[in-house]
């Protein structure tokens, strides 16, 4: 499998790369800094780039076969572009070069759940993180409003834990008691999907 991935520099990033080179898969990942994924050598092809940049993100996207976005801003607070105009460009990308397999990482608790515990804990996150949110609900509608074969892979909180393989998901529903996965087990989640027509065009939440 030929994989090109975007937020290649954070957490779940990384574990997609390292994951997928275990699975002897190709990856070509886009970074600002190139440098920061200099443990890789020449095992991976590198992007050195923005998001934000058209021409950067089509070079990555280039011969790929399947995208994974974990594009991110972390626990910041401030207005960002990142999720929305980043994910934008991606998908563009995508359609100029005819590609259809894009799998996005988002976040659990950006539709609040029922359960009172769950939701006010989501609502705090929401007061918290009002502007990232803003504009990672923009990326998701972009992506549903997409013709490619997506699948929004929404995680719960992340965590640094090793990869398990063993993990609930709730597909287009909300997910009981979601409230952590490791980023290593959201990369495990995107990798095994990667061709599984069955989440096509669908909203996945994973927790353990």
């Amino acid at each position: 499998m030929r994989l090109a991935v975007f937020g290649a520099t954070g957490g779940t990033g990384l574990s997609v790369i390292r994951q997928a080179l275990d699975a002897c898969d190709k990856v070509t990942a886009l970074a600002r800094k190139p440098e920061a994924l200099a443990e890789f050598g020449d095992e991976i092809t590198v992007v050195g780039g923005d998001v934000l940049d058209p021409v950067a993100v089509a070079e990555a996207v280039d011969g790929a076969e399947v995208v994974v976005s974990g594009l991110g801003i972390g626990m910041h607070r401030h207005a960002t572009t990142v999720y929305s105009q980043g994910t934008a460009n991606i998908v563009a990308a995508m359609r100029n070069a005819g590609m259809s397999r894009l799998l996005v990482v988002s976040t659990s608790s950006l539709e609040l759940p029922r359960r009172l515990t769950e939701r006010t804990v989501a609502a705090i996150l929401h007061r918290v993180l009002a502007k990232p949110y803003a504009d990672m609900a923009i990326m998701e509608d972009t992506v549903r409003g997409s013709d490619l074969d997506w699948t929004l892979v929404r995680a719960a909180r992340l965590t640094n834990g090793a990869v398990t393989g063993r993990y609930r998901t709730a597909v287009d529903e909300k997910l009981r008691r979601c409230w952590s996965i490791s980023r290593a087990d959201v990369a495990h989640y995107c990798l095994t999907h990667a061709a599984d027509p069955a989440a096509f065009r669908h909203t996945v939440e994973i927790a353990y």
